[in-house]
């Protein structure tokens, strides 16, 4: 079989799975909605279950409800009948997925439910089906066109890519719902680069008490020597009411020394910038970033409630990302 044999393959596989997904798309109904409700509304985990590939899928389901904050666990339904249906409890609600509907490892869950009153999503493609007999809310699923030549189409690709479709609509539905950001995500994912993406400034910021300070009237030797002192590249000025009035960088002073011939003579109000740039301290590390990429600084004032609560530099920023 030659290359181009090879890229036809893929590309008959890729489209046999979109029109799975067209057909899916169409499916979406109250059920769906009735689905993504009764999650929303449970007072316990979401145990998701299934045989085979259905299984494999819904693992990945059930990481994601857990990702945006719903908590959720996989149940082996051989392992159910062997004493894990423990782990079932009040106020749980099932998701069971199954393309026949009848898989018989699903017996003892689905008994086992209904005789202690717990809530069933039934996923199939078999409206005459057990699963979906004994379902609370059931979900109908396409029966579709799986992947490959007549002698290949009994592997599961097109019907498994729908159910993890499925899965996805219901996370998005639900975190759409619930209102979840970033932020939220954030604090579930507090390892890797995505944790770190986005982690909030204050995180990383130099609190406002290492900070260096001169007051407006200071002479620009002094203010020099604050800026190099503090090793941050630059210094907050104060008022003589101890307000924040501005900021003072490096390259300030670089543009001073060029713009003044009296350079000496003058005062760090003379030189400041007047209006610094602020953040909030609840500013994700990627939008602050951002910001200094599109101003083109390297230092940023962090503020709380409307006051001066740290300072970031750039070089913080980069060395947390690529830690």
């Amino acid at each position: 079989m030659n290359k181009k044999n090879i890229i036809n393959i893929a590309n008959k596989v890729i489209s046999t799975e979109i029109e799975g997904l067209k057909k899916l798309s169409k499916s979406i109904n109250i059920s769906f909605a009735q689905a993504v409700n009764t999650i929303n509304n449970s007072k316990g985990r979401i145990v998701c279950c299934g045989v085979g590939k259905s299984a494999k899928i819904l693992e990945k389901i059930s990481s994601t409800l857990s990702s945006i904050g719903i908590a959720s666990f996989t149940l082996d339904p051989t392992d159910a009948g062997h004493g894990s249906l423990g782990a079932i409890c009040g106020g749980d609600v099932l998701i069971i997925a199954s393309f026949s509907g009848n898989s018989s490892e699903l017996n003892s869950i689905l008994d086992y439910a209904k005789k202690n009153k717990i809530k069933i999503i039934g996923i199939s493609s078999n409206l005459k089906s057990n699963l979906i007999k004994l379902s609370n809310v059931k979900i109908l699923i396409p029966k579709v066109a799986e992947a490959g030549n007549k002698h290949l189409n009994m592997i599961p690709t097109s019907s498994s890519i729908n159910l993890l479709a499925l899965g996805d609509c219901m996370a998005i539905a639900l975190a759409t719902k619930n209102k979840f950001d970033k932020k939220e995500f954030g604090k579930l994912h507090p390892s890797g680069s995505i944790g770190k993406n986005l982690s909030d400034i204050s995180q990383i910021m130099i609190a406002r008490k290492s900070i260096p300070f001169v007051h407006e009237d200071s002479s620009l030797q002094k203010t020099v020597i604050k800026i190099s002192s503090g090793r941050l590249g630059g210094v907050v000025v104060t008022n003589k009411r101890k307000q924040v009035c501005g900021f003072i960088s490096d390259g300030d002073i670089n543009r001073a020394i060029k713009k003044f011939k009296n350079i000496f003579l003058k005062k760090s109000k003379d030189i400041m910038t007047k209006k610094p740039t602020y953040i909030s301290n609840t500013c994700m590390v990627t939008e602050a970033l951002a910001i200094m990429n599109r101003k083109k600084i390297t230092i940023l004032l962090v503020a709380k409630n409307k006051k001066l609560y740290g300072l970031v530099h750039m070089h913080d920023i980069l060395s947390f990302l690529n830690s």
